[in-house]
């Protein structure tokens, strides 16, 4: 699985066209374009369907680099506060798309953190849908071991609050690290990333992949530039905990 995954924009001023979305893809080598749903009441087609929050859609940039790059969708259910919610949007997403792969969140009403216990329900019905699940969670060993549980392919784990840019948060260390032992599927670092250095510490822990999003844009940063230095840093990172023999 790639080990650097990443968005396009948290919010409306993070604008991204349909040549940025490819560039950032180029830069980062991420196979998996993510694909957002928040405008579906009001739309009709998978293609229109945005990458971010500007005018680059599903459509535009597959048709674009998807053959190049070998792209894969994922259905990122972004912005949900309810299992409800999430649920009709990710069914509604795979039929318009095709695609089964749900990148599922759920919630707080500021759109920082994950609720928990919404976020099992909302994924216990898409795994009885037959849906591939990567649910967001806070750390918490009970949430995690269900989410294994209900089959998910992939847990990912908050380090601090969405846009915080804190890395892992110090309260947060300790149950963490007891998530990543002996984990029984992989586990992504995603959300809170604000530096290079907070992806090498994700690998040093042993996290199997990490995902960028408002960190591309902190302060008018170049996305691409920065996904292509986050690149290199995780090709060091797969180099450094390399099996020898």
């Amino acid at each position: 699985m790639t080990q650097l995954f990443h968005c396009f924009g948290a919010k409306p001023e993070h604008r991204v066209d349909t040549e940025t979305a490819a560039n950032m893809l180029r830069a980062s080598g991420c196979t998996y374009l993510a694909v957002n749903t928040h405008t579906l009441p009001d739309t009709r087609s998978g293609d229109d369907l945005p990458v971010g929050y500007a005018s680059a859609t599903f459509g535009s940039v597959r048709d674009l680099v998807g053959a190049e790059l070998g792209l894969r969708p994922v259905l990122n259910i972004n912005h949900p506060t309810s299992a409800a919610e999430a649920v009709h949007r990710a069914r509604r997403a795979v039929e318009l798309t095709g695609s089964r792969v749900v990148k599922l969140e759920v919630l707080d009403p500021g759109l920082t953190t994950s609720v928990n216990d919404e976020v099992v329900v909302a994924a216990r019905e898409l795994r009885g849908d037959g849906l591939e699940v990567w649910p967001l969670i806070t750390p918490d060993r009970r949430v995690f071991d269900e989410c294994v549980e209900l089959g998910c392919s992939m847990v990912r784990v908050m380090g601090s609050p969405i846009g915080a840019r804190r890395g892992i948060a110090p309260e947060r260390v300790r149950v963490v690290e007891d998530l990543l032992v002996d984990s029984a599927v992989p586990v992504m670092l995603d959300g809170g990333i604000g530096s290079a250095e907070h992806v090498v510490e994700a690998f040093a822990m042993g996290f199997d992949s990490v995902l960028v999003n408002s960190y591309l844009f902190a302060e008018g940063a170049d996305p691409v530039a920065s996904l292509r230095e986050l690149r290199a840093v995780v090709e060091d990172a797969a180099v450094a905990v390399r099996p020898v023999g």
